[in-house]
């Protein structure tokens, strides 16, 4: 009987580190901040949740951003541009996924941290900012209030269609994938965990599947 309960005790302790270690990021896991405020708003009041997406339009950039802090992790999700005619904007398409964002950093547009770059002919680029640094191919990266990285390669595809993204941040190293191809690679760089936020810079666009583990290793 004891070896039946220190059996099912350890099977609950099992259970409980999977769930820890990978997490599906909703509603309740973020807030959400705009330009035009200086208080944390209400995700739901500004964005639209519904059909398993968080819907981003309308005319006042933001962004939403996690409650928690994030070391040593893979984050994936989806995205696509919102092509429906009455979100049609002139706007060139542009948007990102921020992550190491210090904890104790206060919110405003834009955040101290690393962006994975979505617009339009430069998605996968890094954008580092206010005074991160990194070494990308060797080289160490200027520290500037926004300072750009090219992707390696383009593979973005068509406006309309799902794209995945998956970003893995360990240690300083950082490696960014788009749609199952490596696109961005960093090492060293000098923010290494923090929060993790979704932009709305006036380009109407979607995500879904946002999840977020640990990891032990690069």
């Amino acid at each position: 009987m004891f070896q039946k309960i220190t059996f099912a005790f350890a099977f609950l302790l099992l259970l409980n580190s999977c769930a820890v270690q990978q997490k599906s990021l909703s509603e309740n896991d973020w807030y959400a901040f705009t330009k035009n405020s200086t208080e944390k708003q209400k995700p739901s009041e500004v964005y639209e949740f519904s059909d398993g997406m968080i819907r981003m339009y309308g005319e006042i950039n933001g962004y939403l951003m996690s409650n928690k802090s994030y070391k040593n992790f893979e984050l994936s999700l989806e995205y696509r541009w919102n092509v429906e005619e009455k979100f049609k904007t002139k706007n060139k398409k542009n948007s990102g996924v921020m992550y190491n964002i210090p904890a104790d950093y206060p919110d405003k547009i834009w955040p101290k941290g690393i962006q994975f770059q979505i617009k339009e002919n430069t998605t996968g680029d890094f954008i580092f900012l206010d005074q991160v640094t990194a070494k990308v191919n060797g080289k160490l990266v200027e520290a500037g209030a926004s300072v750009t990285s090219p992707k390696f390669i383009e593979n973005e595809k068509p406006y309309g269609e799902w794209n995945s993204v998956v970003i893995k941040s360990f240690n300083g190293k950082i490696i960014q994938y788009l749609n199952g191809k490596l696109v961005n690679e960093c090492i060293e760089a000098s923010s290494t965990e923090g929060r993790i936020s979704l932009n709305y810079e006036s380009s109407p666009i979607d995500f879904k599947n946002i999840v977020i583990k640990n990891i032990s290793k690069d």
